[in-house]
């Protein structure tokens, strides 16, 4: 049965976005999400001369080339980096353009090699669906979604197997390197995965998808959660959601596929970072808030104690006055103190700390 062209791309997008979400977690928690943009471009001077040595996108050359070319840059990023002279983002942002700029100069003389800057860049999604895979001159379906599905596998195993390494090197290095974990060791391991991962995924859909797939759903799990493994489920699972609702806005306003996925990322992000229940910018500043109204509850019942205890009368409009505070804020505190019972106002409008309001007090001057 053959499968249509929308399932082929949405399968493919689905693909690309779980296998740079899941390996994207470990960047954004290494505080390494600009190394994913290195290799995502870095490589195409590995599948250019890959191109140019076997006359043809034969998938393992360009493979092999991209990834040699990543492990290229991550080692002359290293070197410079570890010379201590300059900071590892400064030395990202020297490697990385000068590897990128020879290869979209190789691109230009590619001749009759099928290759192109638009392509590096936007991908072609959308073309899928036509590039099949022929085993025996028998059409077994779309490349992309072999190549993918295999990777998908690839990096699964490399999570699961590697997880306690990857996960104690990630937040304890020390830790790791004392307990006999090869932190270094882990670390290449994890680049080279990085750099598959970009490689294969540079042929579907480009450059920019690639770098918005590896960061963009891991951080926003980031916000999300406190636990790697939930924080690796929920990464795929945005990168997913991405895809999919990507795809149908392209289809539905007729614009790029890539780039209305990688908007629809950068929008989900958004919106955790806004709404998210523990890290998002509202629960923040609710929870600021609310400290900050506590901090002013204590201040306030002191100021009566010792108001009261120097025999002065306390009411809204002393407190106001005093403190230094706003008519309204003054009345929402004084509101609040009389439901929670911390205090009673007498017929002149003046306040008494009932024996609840001294303990509280009490508590606060401990």
């Amino acid at each position: 049965m053959e499968i249509s062209s929308d399932l082929i791309i949405i399968g493919t997008a689905i693909l690309v976005a779980a296998n740079c979400a899941s390996i994207g977690v470990f960047l954004v928690l290494r505080k390494m999400a600009m190394m994913s943009d290195a290799i995502s471009h870095s490589v195409l001077l590995g599948i250019v001369i890959a191109v140019f040595a076997v006359g043809g996108r034969e998938p393992v050359a360009v493979i092999v080339g991209g990834v040699l070319s990543g492990i290229l840059t991550i080692s002359l990023v290293e070197l410079l980096y570890r010379s201590g002279k300059l900071k590892q983002d400064s030395s990202i942002g020297i490697i990385f353009p000068f590897l990128f700029a020879i290869g979209v100069i190789l691109v230009t003389q590619a001749g009759n090699v099928h290759i192109d800057v638009q392509h590096v860049l936007y991908g072609s999604i959308e073309f899928a669906p036509f590039d099949t895979l022929y085993l025996d001159e028998l059409n077994i379906g779309s490349k992309s979604i072999w190549v993918l599905g295999i990777l998908a596998i690839a990096n699964v195993s490399f999570i699961v197997i590697l997880y306690k390494e990857l996960k104690i090197s990630t937040f304890d290095k020390s830790l790791a390197l004392s307990a006999g974990l090869m932190p270094l060791l882990v670390h290449y391991l994890l680049m080279i995965m990085v750099a598959t991962t970009a490689v294969v995924a540079f042929e579907s859909v480009g450059a920019i998808l690639v770098i918005a797939f590896f960061i963009v759903p891991a951080s926003a799990a980031f916000l999300l959660t406190d636990r790697l493994s939930r924080m690796l489920v929920l990464s795929v699972s945005l990168g997913i959601i991405s895809a999919v609702m990507g795809y149908l806005f392209a289809i539905f306003a007729d614009v790029s596929i890539s780039g209305s996925m990688a908007t629809i990322t950068g929008i989900i992000f958004g919106l955790v970072w806004i709404f998210g229940p523990n890290r998002g910018l509202i629960s923040r500043w609710r929870r600021i808030s609310k400290q900050r109204f506590e901090v002013d509850l204590g201040i306030v019942l002191t100021h009566i104690h010792k108001e009261l205890g120097s025999d002065r009368q306390v009411s809204t409009s002393s407190m106001s006055n005093s403190l230094g505070w706003t008519k309204e804020y003054s009345k929402k505190l004084s509101e609040f103190i009389q439901e929670q019972k911390f205090v009673e106002k007498n017929a002149q409008g003046n306040f008494a700390l009932t024996d609840i309001g001294l303990k509280k007090v009490e508590n606060y001057s401990n």
